[in-house]
């Protein structure tokens, strides 16, 4: 497969190149420290099913009497499996970038490296989206349950989350239906949509949702405190 690189993808190579061992040692480094971050996060969605789980068999048995109290317990888990499954999703997001990243900065053939953008387009499209509709539960939890809580700045990265969305989502969209998750059937067209994918682009977007995802991760990591006080409410 021919790539018809740009100017940008010629430029961009060279500058890759050049500092290739230096980025791959530090998104290596970066990368153990954000796996053993994602560990935690199971723990913490796996203790919330457990207890969910726990609920429902004392629940299948409950008197009437105490089944409120144990439909409240379950709530409380329920929303704290909310938080903990999101930032898993985001953990989870930011890894994907980095070896993304890794990559598209190896030195690959054409085969390699398209495939490599390709299937970051695909990830941000798909998890993009996972990302507002849970981001939407989170903000619903926080109005029903602490309604006097600022949640300002989660609105505007959510708000920064969606405008790149929909600013991107054409041509994540076009990629994901022609040449990835699904194939035109017509060959010609899935080489040219393919030959004509850039680094340059790719990197591009990569990078900026990965910017937009640390900072995701930044401003709901403090409301897993909400997720305790919740569960102090029922217990």
């Amino acid at each position: 497969m021919k790539n018809n690189k740009s100017q940008l993808d010629i430029f961009l190579l060279k500058r890759i190149e050049k500092n290739r061992e230096e980025l791959r040692h530090n998104l290596d480094s970066t990368l153990q420290v954000e796996q053993a971050c994602l560990e935690e996060i199971v723990k913490g969605i796996k203790h919330c099913k457990n207890n969910i789980t726990q609920c429902n068999k004392v629940l299948d048995k409950a008197s009437l009497s105490v089944m409120p109290v144990w439909t409240a317990k379950k709530e409380a888990f329920t929303d704290n499996l909310t938080i903990w499954n999101t930032l898993g999703h985001i953990q989870m997001a930011s890894i994907e970038m980095k070896q993304y990243t890794k990559r598209l900065s190896a030195d690959n053939d054409s085969w390699e490296l398209q495939d490599a953008i390709k299937t970051a387009y695909i990830a941000i499209y798909e998890t993009s989206e996972k990302l507002i509709k849970n981001i939407g539960k989170i903000m619903k939890f926080i109005n029903s349950n602490f309604p006097s809580y600022d949640y300002s700045a989660l609105k505007e990265v959510k708000k920064c989350l969606a405008k790149f969305r929909e600013d991107n989502a054409g041509e994540l969209k076009h990629v994901r239906n022609n040449v990835a998750a699904h194939r035109d059937n017509d060959v010609c067209k899935q080489l040219d949509i393919s030959e004509n994918l850039h680094l340059s682009d790719a990197v591009k977007l990569v990078v900026e949702y990965g910017n937009i995802i640390n900072e995701l991760g930044t401003v709901i990591s403090p409301i897993k405190e909400l997720g305790i006080e919740r569960l102090a409410m029922v217990y």
